[in-house]
């Protein structure tokens, strides 16, 4: 194991940014999968709830580790921001991918930085330049792709996860400005304090205890969770953004394999080609404009 990290540091940081980017897709693609299989029996926010309880559990020995220290931050109001934008994206996505296939929802997501970038432009006064618009123009015509509204019934679950990507939007923004200054395992931690106890306020008015297999699924989900905050943010503190950014990408054919592996879920050409667009478009904004949204949940 000591040899396997001390061949990891010599990486170049793009490489190792990429390497944390794509087991954050793997981690995010399961955690999808693993809630389509549990919402059958558990409401997604009380799924949504105990993943946000059991990552502040998976961290506390962290916590422990750290000592007082732990809470000395200057972020604290950016953790509390943060924690709103993260209930809203559980309270979002968790029941919008229990009603989609996993490859769709993985393909949805990434209108993320194409919403960060809309919401800089109208709340933080940023420009309007011409190819910020062009690539969130571009990026928006491959959801309308995925989703063919006119042409097939939208999808309750579609349009959940597209509210949840402008949730994720945000907490990207918060998450990259956070680690400039703490460590991403403190990021992560403070993240699950503020976002719990407002999902269980939504958590609450549909509440069912689960059994002790649902209860290990839960714990599986919010392990799959927390792995992905920690990938996300160990891939943003190796190098930049736009370096590790394409790699997001690969939550599609982790989707589809996953999707396909377990519920024989085939994607049909139009997800592959909306989620190509959106993709592009994403990236296009990436490499030619750094001041535009942050790339992740």
């Amino acid at each position: 194991m000591k040899r396997i990290a001390s061949s990891f540091a010599v990486l170049p940081a793009t490489a190792r940014g990429a390497i944390w980017m794509c087991l954050a897709c793997a981690s995010f693609a399961t955690m999808a999968l693993t809630i389509r299989l549990l919402a059958t029996d558990i409401p997604p926010l009380e799924i949504g709830f105990f993943r946000a309880f059991f990552s502040f559990l998976l961290m506390v020995p962290f916590a422990l580790r750290t000592g007082p220290s732990i809470w000395n931050s200057k972020n604290h109001k950016v953790y509390m921001v943060r924690g709103m934008t993260g209930a809203g994206f559980v309270m979002c996505f968790f029941p919008g991918v229990a009603l989609m296939e996993i490859a769709d929802a993985q393909a949805l997501t990434f209108t993320t930085p194409l919403f960060g970038m809309m919401l800089a432009m109208m709340f933080l006064g940023e420009r309007f330049h011409v190819n910020r618009v062009f690539a969130l123009l571009a990026g928006f015509a491959g959801a309308l792709i995925i989703i063919r509204p006119g042409f097939q019934e939208i999808s309750i679950g579609a349009v959940l996860v597209l509210c949840s990507a402008l949730f994720a939007s945000g907490s990207g923004a918060l998450m990259k400005f956070a680690t400039r200054s703490d460590a991403p395992d403190k990021v992560v931690f403070f993240h699950a304090i503020y976002m719990t106890p407002l999902i269980l306020i939504g958590a609450l008015f549909d509440w069912q205890w689960p059994n002790l297999y649902e209860l290990g699924m839960l714990v599986v989900i919010a392990a799959l969770a927390t792995l992905n905050q920690r990938f996300l943010g160990r891939a943003f503190a190796a190098t930049d953004a736009t370096a590790v950014f394409p790699f997001i990408f690969m939550r599609l054919p982790f989707g589809a394999a996953l999707g396909f592996a377990v519920f024989q879920e085939v994607p049909d050409l139009w997800v592959w080609l909306g989620g190509a667009v959106i993709f592009g478009a994403a990236l296009y904004l990436a490499k030619s404009d750094t001041g535009g949204g942050k790339p992740v949940l």
